[in-house]
C-alpha cells in the first residue's frame, strides 16, 4: 500500500510538471523570439561575465559559450552576462541600461512579420517597403521601420522593444537591412 502511495504521488507530481512544461512553452511560443529588447534577465543561470562594446558583441559572445541560450548586455559597464535561460525579464532596475535576447536571434532583423511599437520617429504615407526602409535610413533616429500596406504607411521608431504581431501585413526591419532590402529589391 506504501508503495502505491508514493507512485500516485509521482505520478501526481509528474503531471504537475508535465502541465507547468506545457504551460510555459506555450508562453514562450505566444511571445516569440526576443531579440535585442529593452531588460535584464533575472532568476536565471548566469555562465560567466565578459567586457564586451555592445549588445551584438555580447550576442555574438552567447553564440560561443556552451549552454547559452540568453544573453543580458550592461551598457553603462559594457559587461555581457551569458544565461542558461530567461526565466524572467524585467526593466525595473537598469531601466534603458540592459539589452536582452534570445542566443537564436539572427543579427540584424529583416522583415518581421508584425508592427513595431517603440520611440516613435515618424509616420508618413509611402508607397512601398522599399521607400520605408530608404525614410528611415535618411533619419538619424531611426532604427526600426514598419511598412504597412494596407494603410500604405511607414512607421519610424528608435527601438522595437514590442513587436505586435496582430498586424498581419506589417513588416517590419532595422535600419541596417536597408543596404541589402535596396539591392534585392532593385533585381
Amino acid at each position: 500500500m506504501l508503495v502505491i502511495t508514493v507512485i500516485q504521488i509521482d505520478m501526481h507530481a509528474h503531471i504537475a510538471l508535465l502541465g507547468l512544461f506545457f504551460w510555459f512553452h506555450n508562453a514562450v511560443a505566444q511571445k516569440g523570439l526576443q531579440c535585442f529588447v529593452p531588460g535584464e534577465c533575472l532568476d536565471s543561470q548566469i555562465l560567466g561575465a565578459t567586457p564586451t562594446n555592445s549588445s551584438r558583441e555580447c550576442w555574438r559572445h552567447c553564440q560561443s559559450v556552451t549552454g547559452c541560450t540568453w544573453f543580458t548586455f550592461y551598457k553603462d559597464s559594457q559587461v555581457c552576462t551569458p544565461l542558461s535561460g530567461c526565466l524572467r525579464l524585467s526593466n525595473e532596475k537598469c531601466q534603458d541600461n540592459c539589452i536582452s535576447g534570445e542566443e537564436e536571434c539572427p543579427e540584424v532583423q529583416c522583415g518581421i512579420h508584425g508592427r513595431c511599437y517603440g520611440a516613435l520617429e515618424g509616420i508618413r504615407r509611402v508607397a512601398n517597403a522599399k521607400e520605408c526602409a530608404s525614410m528611415c535610413r535618411h533619419r538619424d533616429e531611426c532604427f526600426w521601420n514598419t511598412y504597412d500596406p494596407e494603410h500604405e504607411s511607414c512607421l519610424m521608431t528608435n527601438d522595437c522593444p514590442l513587436l505586435d504581431r496582430t498586424c498581419s501585413n506589417c513588416s517590419s526591419s532595422e535600419r541596417d537591412c536597408t543596404a541589402e532590402m535596396d539591392a534585392n529589391m532593385s533585381n
